[in-house]
């Protein structure tokens, strides 16, 4: 039997900018180092309306979507400046839809070589929704998925 080199050189890390996730992207960012990767931090704007306030409470219908995207994209560039502090080779993506659709998408057409997730991040219907997410990605990627739980402090 053939032994297949292992390297992770696009390294997909879906975050909800929870303490779940930034466990996660610390390890994408231990994996990218190691084997010189590029690291994808994805974070997916759920416009379903009872996540709406996640972003910008208070909005009228009108400008929701706009100012939902505007804010995530800020919270986005806040996370990952304060993570990846110095390191360059990284791309932040942010897309709309329902969450685990999207990663699996994004995952393949963009040949990603591994996904880094976090779970438990988030408590009452936001944690039914992300972890439903992280286990509806582990049950139908098409790459090796790996689960961080947060950090306990």
């Amino acid at each position: 039997m053939a032994r297949r080199s292992i390297n992770f050189r696009r390294i997909l890390v879906p975050v909800d900018f929870t303490p779940a996730s930034e466990s996660a992207l610390r390890y994408g960012l231990s994996l990218a180092t190691k084997y010189s990767g590029k690291l994808f931090v994805l974070h997916v704007v759920d416009i379903r309306g009872e996540l709406a306030g996640f972003y910008i409470p208070h909005l009228s219908f009108e400008k929701l979507d706009e100012e939902m995207k505007k804010g995530a994209s800020d919270m986005l560039e806040k996370f990952t400046k304060r993570i990846l502090r110095g390191f360059r080779n990284f791309e932040k993506v942010l897309l709309c839809g329902t969450p685990y659709l999207e990663i699996m998408r994004f995952a393949r057409e963009e040949n990603m070589d591994i996904i880094v997730m976090g779970t438990f991040g988030r408590s009452g219907i936001e944690g039914y929704l992300f972890g439903g997410t992280t286990d509806r990605v582990i049950k139908n990627a098409e790459v090796p998925v790996m689960v961080v739980p947060p950090v306990k402090r």
